[in-house]
């Protein structure tokens, strides 16, 4: 797994290509590492390799090499999982350009990010009963916040592909662009966006998504007070404000 830093946005490619575009376990260890203590990351891009599929989930071929099969999944889950909670806790936003397919932890990655783009070609699929095998990468957690207990059920279970309107009606994939050449692009479109904003505002906004499944609605209401005080406060806050008096571009920090 290869992390890229330009202009603040941190592009992972997460797939490798020699092995059927399957999850590149190498590496994840100090990809999450470089996530969260570069502080010049303003956004997080995952893609597949250049050509192919977004991510095939793992290593089937590795799989069944393995003499102690249980203690190899569980060699390699430690680190995804990991890399995993890098994601759900940036305070940046990450994107998910799924490109092709998405399957087992491939459909685990692009459901642990903010925002996911998908195209015409775009599958998702999780993969896992089909070799016997319970889910990994979170998804038994992200899929029901995102689409609900009953549907995550089906979806796992069934294991049956949805496409990429499936997916977007479900709100697997937050938009579908006409041209599977484009999802990267877009991706990368919104990634430029984010990383001019506010990151302060985007990170308090994330904590507060974060705690509003387990918080009473009081809880959650006093939390959002503090947070928006503090971002009224700050810098890019004051910035904001006199950008749009000013009727002009603001400048964040």
């Amino acid at each position: 797994m290869s992390v890229t830093i330009s202009h603040g946005i941190a592009h992972v490619v997460v797939s490798n290509p020699n092995r059927g575009h399957s999850l590149d376990i190498d590496g994840l260890d100090a990809a999450a590492e470089t996530l969260k203590h570069d502080t010049s990351i303003r956004a997080i891009v995952l893609t597949g390799a250049q050509e192919g599929s977004f991510c095939n989930g793992g290593d089937v071929k590795a799989f069944a090499a393995s003499s102690d099969p249980g203690q190899y999944l569980r060699s390699i889950a430690l680190p995804f999982h990991r890399f995993i909670s890098t994601l759900l806790d940036a305070d940046v936003p990450t994107i998910a350009a799924v490109r092709g397919w998405a399957a087992g932890g491939g459909m685990s990655l692009a459901c642990a990010t903010d925002l996911a783009i998908g195209g015409p070609g775009t599958q998702l699929l999780p993969a896992y009963p089909t070799i016997g095998y319970s889910t990994d990468g979170g998804l038994s957690w992200t899929l029901p916040r995102i689409v609900g207990r009953r549907a995550a059920a089906s979806i796992i279970l069934t294991n049956a592909p949805l496409d990429a309107p499936a997916a977007h009606r479900l709100g697997i994939l937050s938009e579908v662009v006409d041209d599977d050449e484009a999802v990267v692009q877009r991706a990368f479109e919104l990634a430029e966006q984010f990383a001019r904003g506010p990151r302060g505002a985007y990170a308090e906004i994330k904590q507060l998504l974060r705690t509003s499944g387990s918080l009473s609605a009081t809880e959650q209401l006093q939390l959002e007070v503090d947070a928006i005080a503090r971002t009224a406060g700050s810098d890019d806050g004051r910035e904001g404000v006199a950008a749009l008096l000013d009727r002009r571009a603001p400048r964040f920090q």
